[in-house]
């Protein structure tokens, strides 16, 4: 279907649906640097096209002008924040040391980024390759190793990345402030070394003193990240050094919501042990054991359950566990959680039961039948 649009001092434009959907992505900014480039680009082209070339940019301009008023007169359709039942936390872009992004036009003159290799320097291929002479030899020469980069990392937070332990002794004994110290994204070189796994880092670290409980941007404590790479060795060293297991991220999830939701029943265990406390709601009031029932795990459920976790636990919109694990067809965590004693008859905002959305999900009659307090 044609889109139509008129403009003051302008003949009217219509744009076919394939025209439309090249340019009706664009914001208004971006058709206008399209035509201003394309104009520029056609008028290097000589004299003899230029009534051709104007024409062009003319019909571009016009193009443009008549998408950017379609996309303000166009209403998008907006989806409503629902209620977020995961637990697992949406995953940042490491860093990548030695990569930049490089910026590149599409065939119809938009821009997009793609990664581009970027020259290492003598420090990052001297960290890289694990060169602790040649690191000491550029601190004794007068070189300074303790100056960030644009992203705010320094040469002991590449070596935290690529797990260069010798390296790091030597920069740290240059530059003990620097045990602490963050990148923009808040990311000290104890968490990075958590996040990649290198435990004989993480330990060099933790020993000289670095804070175990230091949060990156999305709150995340290096006892988080070890949960979400399930590195149990990482998580008993960190416990060990008195990490908090009840630091939330800034979601209000604690290091064991990322357990349940990792499936990962021996760091649960962990956790609890350590003082987790089993009832921790985030942001959306769901707690461990609602988010179990939501992945319909029966042992989970069970050992959470065994650790004094409120079986009727509701959420925010006051959905419990059972209609959770209703809602998602999990016959086996629907059985177990009513042979706990779970309320069958706790409705959630709506005033839906967990019967409800049992038979609106699936017409089950069997299924049905597990609800034997409410028929």
């Amino acid at each position: 279907m044609a889109t139509q649009v008129s403009t003051s001092g302008q003949r009217r434009q219509v744009l076919g649906s394939e025209e439309y959907s090249l340019y009706s992505s664009l914001s208004e900014d971006e058709l206008i640097q399209m035509a201003i480039e394309q104009s520029l680009l056609e008028g290097n082209s000589g004299q003899t096209t230029a009534c051709s070339n104007q024409k062009q940019s003319d019909n571009l301009n016009e193009r443009a002008t008549a998408a950017s008023l379609a996309n303000r007169q166009t209403p998008r359709q907006t989806q409503l924040p629902q209620h977020n039942r995961s637990a697992q936390p949406s995953a940042a872009p490491s860093h990548n040391p030695g990569s930049n992004k490089a910026t590149r036009r599409r065939y119809d003159g938009s821009y997009f980024s793609t990664p581009q290799a970027v020259e290492k320097t003598p420090i990052e291929r001297a960290i890289m390759n694990k060169d602790a002479e040649t690191i000491s030899k550029m601190i004794k020469s007068g070189q300074k190793l303790n100056e960030p980069n644009k992203d705010g990392w320094l040469p002991l937070h590449d070596a935290a990345y690529y797990g260069s332990l010798e390296v790091m002794k030597i920069l740290l004994q240059a530059y003990p402030n620097s045990i602490d110290q963050r990148t923009l994204q808040e990311e000290t070189a104890t968490l990075i070394s958590t996040t990649k796994g290198h435990i004989d880092c993480l330990l060099f670290m933790l020993q000289s003193g670095a804070d175990p409980d230091i949060a990156n941007k999305n709150k995340e404590t290096p006892i988080y990240k070890a949960c979400e790479t399930k590195n149990v060795e990482a998580l008993k060293l960190l416990i060990q050094y008195h990490a908090d297991v009840n630091h939330r991220c800034n979601r209000g999830l604690v290091a064991l919501h990322e357990a349940v939701s990792r499936n990962d029943l021996e760091i649960i265990s962990i956790l609890e042990k350590s003082g987790a406390k089993v009832d921790a709601k985030n942001i959306y009031g769901i707690t461990p054991l609602f988010t179990a029932a939501q992945i319909g795990k029966v042992d989970l459920l069970r050992y959470l359950t065994k650790c004094g976790a409120d079986i009727n636990t509701q959420a925010n919109d006051d959905a419990t566990a059972l209609f959770e694990a209703s809602k998602n067809g999990h016959d086996e965590a629907v059985e177990f959680l009513l042979s706990q004693g779970a309320d069958a008859n706790k409705q959630n905002k709506h005033g839906f039961l967990p019967i409800h959305i049992a038979a609106k999900k699936r017409d089950n009659t069997e299924y049905v039948s597990l609800y034997p307090s409410v028929l």
